[in-house]
């Protein structure tokens, strides 16, 4: 294995025998037995990866220095553009873009054609949900401490009720460059962001590596470049053991993603919340599934279906039915 200063590192696929990769809502993974190259690193407070595997035609250069380089210097792209994203759309940094978006609730605020972009799409899946899906939840989302262990409690029901009152993305105003969030409100595209650098980070690799099969994986959301030579072999997590597989899939084209809260909840005096919110309420779904896997074209309108059937609870598998989408869904 190589590692670079950068945080990026690097092994061989055919060192890695008989290993397959788990993906779950935000599982740790294994390792592919193709021969290629593999670059691990961490991002977006996920174990990411992209794995590069020649085509028939390139099979030569396998073991060929200049193609060795050239894959580091792709992966290498690729990471930065998933970290940009990260650093541009991470709430909970002072720096990024979509803090700076949040303190300025109250005005009008310019905003570039990616914020636009997103924001849109954002639109789309409010939408699409009937309100269920809203990206500007983050007054309540910020009151439930995932993650924090054992002893962290939930909000009063007065606390989530006076967050409520700074929802609802029908109060935005989006026009092509500006935007008007109210104050007191703000925005997460935590729902959203992950699974667009994902698509980001195929296209570089796309560019720059155009006879490799390809495959970005960023904690558990996976997209392979189109019309790969041999499919490669994914497991969905077992969400009652984790890191185990309960089905093999095959991804040769598109995107997988999966969501789920097996990993991420809250447990409070023996009673476990899960991580995914309902906006109308400010609690956690009730009746969700374990986790939902889906596949799509991209791997924004994979997640986007994913985190949709988890917000319809006991719907979940009526609402991809009606999407046409192809899923696997795990309950209790």
């Amino acid at each position: 294995m190589i590692s670079t200063s950068e945080g990026l590192k690097f092994s061989s696929l055919a060192d890695l025998d008989n290993q397959l990769a788990v993906i779950s809502d935000e599982s740790q993974y294994g390792h592919y037995n193709l021969k290629g190259l593999k670059g691990e690193f961490m991002a977006m407070a996920s174990r990411c990866e992209f794995l590069a595997r020649p085509k028939q035609a390139a099979s030569k250069a396998q073991g060929d220095k200049t193609g060795r380089e050239r894959i580091t210097q792709a992966f290498g792209s690729a990471m930065a553009e998933v970290k940009r994203i990260e650093a541009k759309y991470n709430r909970y940094s002072e720096s990024s873009v979509l803090t700076q978006i949040n303190r300025g609730a109250g005005d009008w605020q310019a905003i570039d054609e990616e914020t636009l972009g997103l924001l849109r799409f954002a639109e789309h899946c409010y939408r699409l949900s009937q309100g269920c899906f809203d990206v500007t939840a983050e007054p309540v989302l910020a009151l439930w401490p995932f993650g924090a262990g054992e002893n962290a409690t939930p909000p009063s029901n007065s606390q989530v009720e006076a967050a409520l009152e700074c929802v609802g993305f029908e109060r935005l105003i989006i026009e092509e460059r500006c935007l008007f969030l109210p104050y007191g409100m703000g925005i997460d595209l935590g729902g959203i962001a992950k699974e667009y650098a994902a698509d980001r980070a195929i296209e570089v690799l796309r560019r720059e590596l155009p006879e490799y099969d390809l495959l970005v994986n960023l904690g558990g959301d996976m997209i392979a470049s189109p019309g790969c030579e041999r499919p490669w072999q994914i497991g969905i997590e077992d969400p009652h053991k984790l890191d185990t597989p309960t089905r093999v899939v095959t991804l040769k084209s598109g995107a997988l993603a999966t969501s789920g809260h097996s990993r991420r909840y809250l447990l409070h005096q023996g009673k476990r919340y899960g991580h995914i919110i309902d906006p109308g309420t400010g609690y956690p779904i009730i009746g969700a599934p374990l986790s939902v896997s889906v596949f799509a074209p991209q791997c924004v309108v994979a997640g986007m279906l994913a985190t949709l059937a988890m917000l319809q609870g006991e719907e979940a598998e009526t609402f991809l039915t009606k999407q046409g989408a192809v899923h696997h869904i795990i309950r209790d």
